[in-house]
């Protein structure tokens, strides 16, 4: 029982590690999701700066990892791999939906924009909740996983 707590500390840890290391990454493609969205039809002034990254995104990648690595834990090697590439796969597409969806829908408010052209904070964006949402969704089909297995031991 210790082993199994254990084990799912240590993958929530490397989750939420993973996730301070790329937050900045992520800003990036994000901010890049919203111009190439929209058709540069967004721009971003001003500093880009930021001290912390949202605590809902981070704790969402640790629980990923968590949720990832008990649903995978006793499979093979090969069933692994073709579960994580499809937890990667899933989280691009919904990444780039959710940033498209949000790009757009802020050029869509914009009533005061010169030629369709909305200018945006680099902070504007909430780069925690587009990340969060993304990782959740990716997540779903190992909890499906988790919620079979726990109805075959029933």
């Amino acid at each position: 029982m210790l082993k199994r707590i254990l084990f799912g500390i240590v993958f929530f840890v490397i989750g939420f590690g993973t996730a301070i290391f790329a937050d900045s990454f992520f800003r990036h493609i994000i901010q890049d999701l919203f111009q190439w969205t929209t058709n540069n039809g967004i721009q971003f002034g001003g500093k880009d700066f930021y001290l912390f990254g949202n605590p809902i995104y981070f704790t969402s990648f640790g629980l990923a990892f968590f949720i990832f690595s008990v649903a995978n834990r006793k499979a093979k090697i090969s069933r692994i791999l073709r579960n994580g590439i499809l937890l990667i796969l899933i989280f691009s597409i919904a990444l780039i939906g959710i940033s498209a969806l949000d790009a757009n829908l802020k050029i869509i408010e914009c009533t005061a924009c010169d030629d369709g052209i909305r200018r945006l904070g680099y902070n504007e964006i909430n780069y925690g909740l587009i990340l969060a949402t993304s990782v959740i969704i990716s997540i779903i089909p190992s909890l499906i996983k988790i919620i079979r297995t726990i109805k075959k031991r029933i």
